[in-house]
């Protein structure tokens, strides 16, 4: 499950969680769903976003490219976002 997972999006109270099969929203914060990720496999770029990190397709320092999306990198993650990526 975990693998299919492309990126999760905060909307407020909930999540929509981005998968290769479709698209699954929970009730959940995005702080709670971060801690059950492993950090090895995923990376919180935003505020209101956390990516897979072998979804990535390619970054740059303001945005990173997963699936058909170009998520945003928020300004107090661009340090930990770069290190992460450097790994």
């Amino acid at each position: 499950m975990l693998e299919d997972i492309v990126y999760i999006e905060g909307m407020k109270n909930y999540i929509k969680i981005i998968t290769a099969k479709g698209l699954i929203i929970t009730k959940h914060s995005m702080a709670a769903i971060e801690a059950m990720l492993p950090e090895s496999a995923f990376l919180r770029i935003h505020r209101s976003y956390i990516v897979s990190k072998s979804k990535i397709r390619s970054f740059t320092g303001e945005w990173i490219a997963v699936g058909d999306a170009e998520i945003p990198i928020g300004k107090l993650y661009k340090n930990n976002v770069m290190k992460g990526l450097a790994e």
